[in-house]
């Protein structure tokens, strides 16, 4: 059963809104208006605040999703992107891709408590399991940021390959894999090293990477219609699968079973049996888009699925894969989170 203060909560673009979606009946409950270019959100669970980045006007806005109103705009950098929340709970940790700089604002009042240079381009950020580290790839830069996340300063910075994009640190806090997305490489940062210890060869093109349920492997979404998977143990290639013409994103159900690999071309989801290492299904979930983002209910029974060429949200069984509903939403919804 869902917590009766969950709640899905939808990212739309274009529209510049956030849509409010009760589990109990996939029903919109509400939409508010949030501001100019929205582009990520994050939860504050500790708080019950909802973090989202504007790049239009170079803020993030902080959601009291309790009372459903906007409680601050806090001013960052230029076009912030992505948005994290630190694993401590108290902190948000900020992309700014046009100002090749991270914000880290207090995760209850909002304000801005630091800004660390980093270098150019997009921004995915990753943290050690404690906390202490975070490291930023820089896209244009072609470097990965390290800083010490309790002081707020950057320590270093490793050269990786070309366009490095989606970052991972393993379970054991021992290493970073980096994708880097304009070639077939993935680099491997050694923590205690701060540089690159080893290359894994890989499908062309890898974009995003998550870490499988059980933290053994490295799943990684590759832009050329691939997901390969890393064998975290020897940084050795285990499958590499089809789906899709360019997929984007990654997430397993909560048993650790399934793995949902949704595209920004095509139509569809590509379903991937884990425990016997082979596509079994590709679902179909409507129009195409540029971000088709996803999220498990609190009980993973469910998935939600972006479909930014139809301004809906599609509702997966997630244990029995197959659609089960699709919810109209505000217009070019891009990601969406579970509360």
């Amino acid at each position: 059963m869902e917590n009766q203060h969950t709640e899905i909560l939808v990212l739309n673009t274009n529209s510049g809104n956030i849509t409010f979606i009760d589990p109990a009946n996939d029903s919109v409950v509400d939409t508010i208006a949030v501001g100019d270019d929205p582009r990520d959100l994050v939860y504050a669970p500790i708080q019950g605040n909802l973090f989202i980045s504007l790049a239009g006007t170079n803020e993030v806005v902080v959601l009291d999703t309790a009372e459903r109103r906007i409680v601050t705009r806090t001013k960052v950098g230029t076009r912030p992107g992505h948005v994290y929340l630190h694993p401590s709970g108290q902190e948000i940790w900020v992309a700014n891709d046009g100002s090749g700089e991270l914000s880290v604002l207090n995760s209850t009042t909002g304000k801005l408590i630091a800004t660390l240079p980093a270098g150019e381009g997009h921004h995915k950020i990753a943290f050690t399991t404690d906390g202490r580290l975070a490291f930023a790839t820089n896209i244009r830069s072609a470097t990965v940021t390290i800083a010490d996340a309790n002081s707020h300063q950057t320590i270093a910075t490793a050269p990786v390959v070309k366009t490095p994009h989606g970052i991972i640190v393993t379970p054991d806090d021992r290493f970073v894999l980096v994708c880097n997305n304009g070639t077939d490489v993935v680099s491997v940062i050694g923590v205690a090293d701060r540089s690159v210890v080893s290359e894994i060869k890989v499908p062309i093109r890898p974009n995003y990477v998550r870490l499988s349920p059980d933290g053994l492997r490295a799943f990684v979404v590759h832009k050329t219609a691939a997901v390969s998977i890393i064998r975290l143990s020897d940084f050795s290639i285990e499958h590499v699968f089809e789906a899709g013409t360019a997929p984007e994103r990654i997430v397993f159900s909560s048993d650790g079973r399934f793995a949902f690999v949704n595209d920004t071309k095509d139509l569809e989801i590509t379903v991937i049996d884990v425990e016997k290492m082979k596509v079994t299904d590709r679902i179909e979930i409507g129009a195409a888009g540029w971000h088709q983002g996803m999220a498990l209910n609190r009980d993973g029974s469910r998935l939600y699925a972006i479909s930014h060429g139809s301004d809906s949200v599609s509702v997966l069984d997630a244990l029995n894969p197959r659609v089960i509903k699709r919810i109209v939403v505000g217009d070019g919804p891009s990601n969406v989170i579970v509360t």
